[in-house]
């Protein structure tokens, strides 16, 4: 009978003890990865194309996203973001044009390949592209906003934008910091 007693009396005091943490003993937030990254990368593409009346919209460039401080500069962070928006182009069977094939339009450097806003139109006949998918980024408090512009290669005109942000979280500030670039 006592032992009874016991196994019951522990019993109730496991349960008092653990009914204690609840809700409230939350886990802490998961890290943001560049699967997270990516995915939110092709959300933002998806919703640049929702915006696309013509269902042609043909050929098209994809240019490194520039700091938005400096338009001369980039990052691993604006070259890899570009990347990740011309696979998301390709797997919506758009034909994204290669700019590191031909560059005599682009000041390539080792940190990216910046469209020429004078030599714009030129892409139209020398690459038959239509449009150029053209960015910056920006980098705030505890995210860094995403800015791009699909722009026609005929007069210049935005043809579609998407603005977005990316939490500043240790993926985004290592991608941002390669290469000797400024620590953020």
């Amino acid at each position: 009978m006592f032992r009874t007693f016991l196994t019951a009396a522990l019993l109730l005091a496991l349960v008092a003890t653990t009914a204690c943490k609840g809700p409230s003993a939350a886990l802490p937030p998961l890290e943001t990865t560049l699967t997270d990254v990516r995915e939110t990368s092709y959300d933002a593409m998806d919703s640049l194309l929702a915006q696309c009346t013509d269902n042609d919209c043909g050929r098209l460039m994809v240019a490194t996203l520039v700091d938005i401080n400096d338009v001369s500069r980039t990052s691993m962070f604006g070259r890899q973001i570009a990347e990740f928006h011309a696979s998301r182009l390709s797997q919506r069977d758009f034909v994204v044009i290669h700019a590191t094939m031909r560059q005599d339009h682009m000041i390539v450097r080792g940190s990216g390949q910046f469209l020429l806003s004078r030599d714009i139109q030129n892409l139209a006949a020398d690459y038959n592209a239509k449009l150029a998918l053209v960015g910056t980024y920006g980098v705030v408090s505890d995210s860094v906003a995403v800015s791009m512009r699909l722009v026609s290669t005929v007069d210049d005109s935005t043809v579609a934008a998407v603005d977005y942000e990316l939490p500043r979280c240790k993926v985004v500030v290592d991608m941002l910091s390669a290469n000797g670039f400024r620590t953020y």
